[in-house]
């Protein structure tokens, strides 16, 4: 029999997952008070990143080294090429060099394309990288690992090594 077009696959987190997520996105929303205005633009990666660690918690781009060194890597990509550079042309450059290099690391990160596209069409600081991704995916990585080993029915976080 044919599988529907549209096929629906829920699932159930605990209550506490949605305001781990709300806390984490809004924390990082208040630092956005600051001069720079920066935040509201890493929005969309940052939720994606949560998103991965508590949907697709075992999956090798949900891990920490995935995460943490791709999505850094990936910002560095942006910002080197920003200290030359600017545009649409050369963002969709860094998101290809992303995409070419991560893989074969074992770092491939999907959110670490926006990282690196970026700084190339929002100017930023060159610590970037350093500053505002770095610090995010710690934190996020730190908390879900955390509350795995803590909150009852929390999805298992990080993966246990391969055997």
């Amino acid at each position: 029999m044919r599988q529907p077009f549209l096929q629906r696959y829920p699932f159930r987190l605990p209550w506490q997952t949605y305001v781990w997520f709300g806390v984490i996105l809004g924390l990082f929303a208040l630092i956005d008070q600051q001069p720079w205005h920066l935040t509201a633009f890493l929005v969309p990666p940052f939720g994606a990143t949560l998103t991965l660690i508590v949907a697709l918690p075992q999956q090798t781009v949900s891990q920490p080294g995935p995460i943490i060194l791709g999505g850094t890597l990936s910002a560095a990509v942006g910002s080197l090429l920003g200290l030359w550079f600017h545009g649409p042309l050369i963002a969709a450059l860094a998101g290809i060099i992303v995409f070419l290099i991560l893989p074969p690391l074992g770092l491939f990160f999907p959110p670490g394309i926006a990282f690196a596209i970026f700084p190339l069409l929002v100017k930023t600081t060159p610590w970037f990288p350093v500053l505002s991704v770095f610090p995010f995916t710690v934190v996020a990585c730190g908390s879900a690992s955390f509350l795995s080993q803590h909150v009852k029915d929390w999805p298992s976080y990080p993966r246990g090594p391969s055997l």
